[in-house]
């Protein structure tokens, strides 16, 4: 599913054809729009999601193949996954890996700290069942794993390192842009908040840590950009959907420090 590039993809992908089953190229409406398609044309029972920029591991399908076959009823796989980067010189530095089994838990207090969307392989009925990625959604990956997760599907996890992430410059999730991280933050809080009433126990904690989290981080990039006003909504925000939140925040600004020390390489 390409969304028309010029950069040279379609003379690479054509090089393939004869092992590629559908190629599509042209204007999509975006990456939701273009995974929903791509699992509606699917024909396998398990979905791979491969964004452009990043790659499987050898042997990394082979090995999804053997747990799905092993395992029937098994909704959802969650590999060992990393984020890579290149520097000038073309060598390729590892920023963070994530290979032991409670972060790959396919549950929501890790879903929502790490979603590592790449690296679950989901059974194509799942997606149907929950009709995809969400278009009205700004990360429709996020909302479709929430959901996924309060659905209670059976999972696995499997540590070898299996999906690596590209980030560079461009990259959407990994650039680091304010405008793109005080979007991310908006959406976070409006996905915990309407997922609130339908979780219950520790789910429910980890939407209020996210709500918390993501509320002050905006009241900060929003105070340092002069917005005073939005900056304040985002505090009013975190005290109507908790009275608490500062509580919840602190956990998950400690949560935060906690996986960086456990998964960050040295840059």
């Amino acid at each position: 599913m390409d969304g028309g590039s010029t950069d040279g993809t379609l003379e690479i992908l054509r090089r393939y054809e004869r092992n590629i089953a559908v190629l599509r190229s042209g204007p999509d409406g975006g990456p939701t729009a273009a995974i929903n398609e791509g699992v509606r044309r699917a024909s396998g029972d398990v979905v791979a999601l491969l964004p452009g920029d990043d790659w499987l591991e050898p042997g990394a399908l082979a090995r999804v193949v053997e747990e799905f076959a092993a395992a029937p009823d098994l909704d959802v796989l969650s590999c060992g996954t990393r984020y890579v980067r290149f520097d000038e010189s073309g060598t390729e530095r590892t920023l963070a890996q994530f290979t032991d089994a409670p972060t790959l838990a396919f549950d929501l207090p890790a879903v929502l700290r790490h979603p590592l969307t790449a690296g679950r392989f989901i059974r194509r009925q799942r997606y149907l069942d929950l009709g995809g990625h969400s278009i009205e959604c700004v990360f429709g990956d996020y909302d479709f794993l929430i959901r996924l997760c309060l659905a209670k599907v059976k999972s696995k996890v499997r540590c070898e390192l299996t999906y690596t992430y590209r980030a560079h410059p461009q990259s959407t999730t990994f650039a680091g842009r304010p405008e793109t991280i005080m979007i991310m933050m908006r959406e976070n809080m409006r996905l915990a908040a309407r997922y609130l009433g339908s979780a219950e126990g520790r789910d429910r904690r980890a939407l209020l840590r996210l709500h918390a989290g993501s509320a002050v981080r905006l009241f900060v990039m929003r105070l340092l950009r002069r917005s005073p006003g939005e900056a304040a909504g985002a505090l009013a925000d975190a005290f109507r959907t908790n009275p608490l939140w500062p509580l919840a925040a602190l956990s998950w600004y400690c949560g935060s420090v906690s996986s960086k020390l456990r998964h960050s390489f040295a840059r």
